[in-house]
């Protein structure tokens, strides 16, 4: 599963490419910073995933949600933020993500989630 992180924090992305190389069958593909770079990637790059933070460094993750639902519906849509309201929740499942985790609580579910459904 190529694997596309879209996370503002250089600290939480070498966090999660440490974690996901662990993965059997998940290879991080690409890593961006802002909203224009994940559009970039998704037009120029091939990927079955993608874990998108609502709070980037320019954009917003909703604006990648909605570029994903338009364009990519057939990939797998992760959201992991410390933004975990029910209002962002509610605003990003309507936006096409199929999971929604939370950064302190949930992270290591990012993991198990892509091992669980690479196979699919």
């Amino acid at each position: 599963m190529r694997v596309l992180l879209v996370e503002d924090s250089i600290l939480i992305r070498k966090h999660l490419v440490a974690l996901l190389e662990d993965s059997e069958g998940v290879a991080v593909c690409g890593e961006v910073d802002t909203e224009a770079d994940a559009l970039t990637a998704l037009r120029v790059g091939r990927f079955d995933a993608v874990v998108v933070d609502l709070q980037l460094r320019e954009g917003s993750g909703f604006g990648v949600l909605q570029h994903l639902k338009l364009h990519h519906p057939d990939l797998l849509a992760i959201v992991l933020t410390n933004s975990n309201t029910a209002a962002m929740r509610a605003r990003s499942l309507a936006l096409g993500a199929h999971h929604f985790l939370d950064k302190s609580s949930e992270f290591e579910r990012v993991a198990e989630l892509l091992e669980g459904l690479r196979g699919n």
